[in-house]
């Protein structure tokens, strides 16, 4: 699964890129599609699009991930079952706003992380890099107005979002020790099934809420994306990336996930253009270009 350093920066940007687009599509669609039950179905359906479309040699695989049954249990409990849930959870008592803020602390939990275990050290150009990246973000959360700073306000739902960083952050080091001799679709659809079954149990809950899917043509092509982008090509790009390139370098790209958002409302959903949006675009870029320099010495 692993691929060259510059084939797994496309492959980040692009993980960021459809991410981003998933918050958007959640948004035009937040009606339509309530969260549990589109996130189960999302992992259900790209299930049997492997299947169908990339038919893995799971005969051959599955022995060898069961031998690595409890390292994939985690992977697939921490990266798509808890994650999800944590996430959405958060968004019932916080913010989007709140949420994005949280999710810049990424690249510094990975790193912290990947240090404590895997005592991987972080170069002072790469502290410098993180350091400008999140500056960069900021400008665009408090549209480069202090003031914004100050109204800000934290509750319940920010504390369950900080859990659901640090799960994925735990999900990230732990892609470490997936099995490397399995097909890479045979691996990623034993982590979708472990994810729906652990979704489905509370989607059901949220079915018996009366929260109903609307399939108009609207939302199937929007449920169409979330399964093609965000979960099969995403996932498949960012396991591949964090082999490649680790926690830290991988947890860096978590920057662009804001600015691609910006990026996206404005250009799908007509919001305007702002000066300190080019700013922090800039920002991020720069701090990019700092952390993914390489290693001293």
């Amino acid at each position: 699964m692993r691929v060259s350093d510059k084939t797994a920066y496309i492959y980040l940007f692009l993980t960021m890129t459809f991410w981003a687009g998933n918050s958007i599509t959640a948004r035009m669609f937040a009606d339509d599609l309530p969260p549990l039950q589109h996130a189960f179905w999302r992992w259900v359906i790209a299930s049997f699009v492997i299947l169908i479309i990339f038919r893995p040699p799971l005969k051959r695989d599955l022995p060898i991930i069961w031998t690595y049954r409890w390292p994939v249990f985690w992977i697939g409990t921490t990266g798509i079952g808890a994650y999800n849930t944590l996430q959405y959870w958060a968004l019932n008592y916080t913010t989007v706003s709140n949420v994005g803020l949280l999710q810049t602390t990424l690249p510094i939990v990975l790193c912290l992380l990947e240090w404590l275990v895997f005592k991987e050290k972080i170069t002072r150009t790469q502290m410098l890099g993180m350091m400008v990246a999140t500056i960069g973000v900021g400008v665009v959360l408090i549209k480069a107005n202090l003031v914004n700073l100050l109204h800000l306000s934290f509750n319940f739902g920010d504390l369950i979002m900080v859990g659901a960083i640090f799960v994925y952050g735990i999900f990230s080091l732990l892609i470490r020790y997936s099995p490397k001799q399995v097909n890479q679709w045979s691996f990623l659809w034993v982590l979708f099934v472990i994810g729906a079954l652990e979704l489905l149990p509370l989607q059901l809950l949220e079915y018996q809420a009366g929260y109903r899917m609307n399939l108009t043509i609207g939302p199937i092509l929007g449920l169409s994306y979330i399964i093609i982008g965000p979960a099969l090509l995403a996932y498949k790009f960012y396991t591949s990336a964090v082999l490649t390139l680790g926690a830290t370098r991988t947890g860096l790209f978590f920057y662009w996930l804001p600015i691609a958002s910006v990026i996206l409302a404005i250009v799908i959903l007509g919001e305007p253009l702002q000066i300190y949006h080019l700013i922090g675009f800039v920002l991020v870029v720069f701090g990019l270009r700092l952390g993914l320099a390489k290693k001293e010495g």
